[in-house]
């Protein structure tokens, strides 16, 4: 009888060429700053914008100190605005050299150009509302490019995931904005606005789901540590800004009230005011787990913490420029082939990413 012959071996993943992966090799070096970048912007919106001003007026004596911490924050901010410009044209540049369609190029150089502009513009002089929000649908719409690019890459598709539920969270905003500033304002007008706003909190609370999934599959349990400790922290913030309401709220629940009222932008989404306001402390939190957490690809954890600062807010110039870098940054990360097998060889092959974008053991490491 005639043996058959034995099945071919599986072969395994090849390691990109040299000249298949120059460009992305080049390009690894500006997205190194993507998660310094997100960690300061974590520091920024917590001091500059929640509880930088949420002291004022809190107990005598403490009007020095408040001070100080708010000019600490306007010094975060310009210090973040500064070196964020700078790493969004550094990603900008490395887009014109990288394998990607002409379609996606323009987009980058365009339209993150714009949002670039429009938030040093706004630094230097006031710029009117309806402004503010077309820079905002701007640098969402360089978001749902670059969701779309990104989402046929398994190991960025949660990354891409999380952009596109930011960034049509951001339309809506945006579209919220329009009906508020149509002149005369009726009833009517602010009824839509509420409801554009409601449907902006569903998809930003899809992109934070997506987001905890990110974390989870990073330690590969149902739940990690890292979202444990996040979405406690904010059921706790939430219950003590719930308080502090009362005419005897204690002092550290009028902080955490003033704090939310500060991240909670306007028109309020017609839902209840504690999930709005859980919602408004989960996003950094997250934020914190999502750089907290080790990962082969450093660079989608900033962008995804870097949306989730950002998440509600486009027409905010410092959250748009944030929606702007981590919408490029993803789309080079995507492709940033090299640095996801140089860092699987740093970890001497104990992960890897596979087809659903978690990481895997490999047979080596057993």
């Amino acid at each position: 009888m005639k043996k058959k012959p034995d099945a071919a071996p599986a072969r395994a993943p090849e390691e990109p060429s040299d000249a298949s992966t120059d460009a992305s090799s080049d390009d690894a070096s500006v997205l190194t700053f993507v998660r310094p970048i997100a960690i300061l912007a974590v520091v920024v919106v917590l001091i500059g914008r929640a509880f930088g001003s949420s002291l004022r007026g809190l107990a005598v004596g403490l009007g020095k100190h408040v001070e100080r911490l708010e000019f600490l924050g306007a010094t975060l901010s310009q210090s973040f605005l500064i070196l964020a410009t700078v790493v969004s044209l550094g990603l900008v540049l490395a887009v014109m050299r990288a394998p990607i369609s002409g379609f996606v190029r323009f987009a980058c150089v365009s339209l993150g150009g714009l949002v670039t502009l429009s938030t040093l513009l706004s630094m230097a002089t006031r710029m009117p509302a309806m402004s503010l929000a077309v820079s905002g649908g701007i640098a969402c719409a360089l978001a749902l490019v670059a969701a779309r690019d990104a989402f046929r890459t398994p190991f960025a598709r949660a990354a891409s995931i999380v952009l596109g539920g930011v960034a049509l969270g951001g339309v809506a905003r945006v579209i919220a904005i329009a009906l508020l500033t149509r002149e005369p304002l009726t009833q009517g007008h602010h009824l839509m606005a509420q409801r554009a706003s409601t449907v902006g909190l569903v998809l930003d609370g899809i992109a934070m789901a997506v987001a905890v999934g990110f974390v989870a599959s990073r330690s590969r349990k149902p739940s990690s540590p890292a979202t444990i400790v996040a979405l406690g922290a904010a059921l706790v913030a939430t219950r003590l800004a719930l308080g502090g309401a009362a005419e005897d709220a204690s002092k550290i629940s009028v902080v955490f009230d003033r704090a939310a009222r500060e991240l909670v932008l306007r028109p309020e989404p017609s839902a209840s005011h504690a999930i709005v306001t859980f919602f408004s402390f989960a996003a950094p939190a997250l934020a914190i787990a999502v750089l907290a957490t080790p990962t082969l690809t450093p660079a989608l954890s900033g962008s995804i913490a870097l949306l989730l600062l950002a998440h509600g807010a486009p027409d905010v110039p410092l959250c748009a420029l944030m929606i702007a870098i981590a919408s490029v940054a993803t789309i080079l990360a995507a492709r940033d082939h090299r640095g996801i097998w140089a860092a699987i060889k740093r970890g001497d092959g104990s992960s890897e990413p596979d087809a659903a974008g978690s990481e895997r053991r490999s047979p080596s490491s057993n």
